[in-house]
């Protein structure tokens, strides 16, 4: 019985307890009692017989639905083919009359997957996640139903990193090169969805370089694997590809590149914990003096146990000047500016502020090593300037003497733009149309 047939059926009984003869409260008669009971169980019956017929589907799914999609049907051939379509589920995934969202799916497309793939809902909530992820959805790397590689991936795994991370294809040039990163095996190492780890490495860098090579470290003839098995391998090595045999690198200080450990070190004896002449900070200036006299004591970032190492790496680094991945170590603290960052990435097409793009918090700010607001290498203008040259000759009138009338303070470049949280083109607050001038020129 459906629902309003049920309904009809309640309806009915009380109908008769209304119109019951023996009720006092009730002047019809018995004939009339009974020519209406017939009337409404007969209505009854029409209903339910008419709404079963508006019910009834003429097939079943998934048979139904390939009647009109036929070439999702071929997709069953495909070599990787998703469990619900495998099974026939379309429902799972799509509200069969109607949805507010393309290709009827139920919900929006990241939570639909999530809602099956409890263990990446889970990482994700654990740990740093991937960028394409952040700013796009599922179906941006994996088909939705079928597909020819592996994990329902939309292209070869190694071609679809590269089209995010395109630069990484020159370091297939250098003289040492990686196996897995040579055969495009970018999943053996790192997670495609997210990891506590940095670079979205699936473990910790000694885990997962120790599958396949056990430690053989020395510092002259002294073997120091002992040792350094539980340090980061990523410190010293690089996980694609480097100028150095070992994968050292790709950059480095000279001292360790050339194996000359006593200079920063003292005598290391096996077994024993290795120690420094000095103390980090003391050790690092004693050949980058210049950095001392621009190194502030009592910056916040300065104070750190780390010292230097906080934001450099002191034998081996993936950059020239040493430093760490940014991303990794600013948005530990910076979590509303990466939230920010996020949203504007997403609402704002036209990001052309390359360091933004890439998450180079230090190609605009130096910790502890500047005293400009914000810890810029230069003012807020020229530091703008180093990148854009041409807009800078041609820019609304900044500096000194020019006054924001809202807050008597110069204008600057980041009077108008916003780096971590944009509204509009061109990484502006408000749209230049109107929205934005009126901010100051209100008469």
């Amino acid at each position: 019985m459906n629902s309003n047939t049920f309904t009809l059926f309640i309806g009915f009984i009380e109908f008769i307890v209304f119109f019951n003869p023996r009720n006092p409260k009730n002047s019809r008669n018995s004939k009339n009692f009974l020519l209406y009971a017939l009337c409404s169980l007969l209505l009854i019956l029409a209903w339910s017989s008419f709404g079963y017929a508006q019910t009834g589907i003429k097939g079943k799914v998934p048979d139904l639905c390939y009647d009109c999609h036929k070439p999702l049907k071929e997709r069953l051939s495909q070599s990787d083919v998703h469990f619900p379509f495998k099974q026939g589920k379309c429902e799972a995934c799509h509200n069969i009359h109607a949805s507010d969202l393309k290709d009827l799916i139920k919900e929006d497309m990241n939570s639909l997957c999530l809602g099956c793939h409890e263990g990446i809902k889970n990482l994700l909530a654990k740990g740093n996640m991937h960028g394409a992820l952040k700013k796009g959805v599922c179906t941006d790397c994996h088909h939705a139903h079928a597909g020819t590689n592996k994990y329902l991936l939309v292209k070869e795994e190694k071609k679809l990193c590269w089209d995010c991370h395109e630069a990484l294809k020159e370091q297939l040039k250098t003289s040492f090169v990686h196996s897995p990163f040579r055969e495009g095996e970018c999943a053996s190492c790192h997670n495609a969805h997210a990891s506590p780890e940095e670079d979205l490495l699936s473990a910790s860098p000694n885990k997962i370089c120790t599958k396949c090579h056990q430690p053989r470290c020395s510092a002259g003839t002294v073997s120091i694997s002992s040792i350094t098995k539980g340090l980061d391998c990523s410190t010293c090595h690089t996980g694609h590809s480097s100028n150095t045999k070992g994968l050292l690198g790709p950059y480095g200080h000279s001292v360790f590149l050339n194996k000359n450990c006593e200079q920063c070190h003292n005598p290391i004896v096996a077994g024993r914990k290795i120690t420094t002449k000095l103390s980090v900070n003391e050790l690092c200036f004693g050949c980058h003096e210049k950095s001392r006299m621009k190194f502030k004591e009592a910056d916040v970032h300065a104070r750190e146990k780390k010292g230097c190492a906080l934001c450099h790496d002191y034998h081996a680094s993936k950059k020239k000047n040493f430093t760490v991945k940014e991303s990794g170590l600013c948005f530990t603290c910076h979590r509303d500016t990466e939230k920010r960052q996020i949203s504007m990435v997403k609402a704002v097409k036209s990001i052309r502020c390359e360091p933004v793009k890439d998450r180079k918090c230090f190609a605009c700010h130096v910790p502890p090593h500047s005293g400009n607001p914000l810890y810029f290498p230069e003012d807020g203008i020229l530091t703008c300037a180093r990148c854009h040259k041409v807009q800078h000759k041609v820019a609304h009138p900044m500096g000194s003497g020019i006054l924001d009338p809202r807050d008597g303070k110069s204008i600057t470049c980041i009077t108008c733009h916003s780096m971590h949280s944009a509204k509009a083109d061109f990484m502006l607050i408000f749209d230049r149309k109107r929205a934005l001038c009126i901010q100051c020129h209100k008469k």
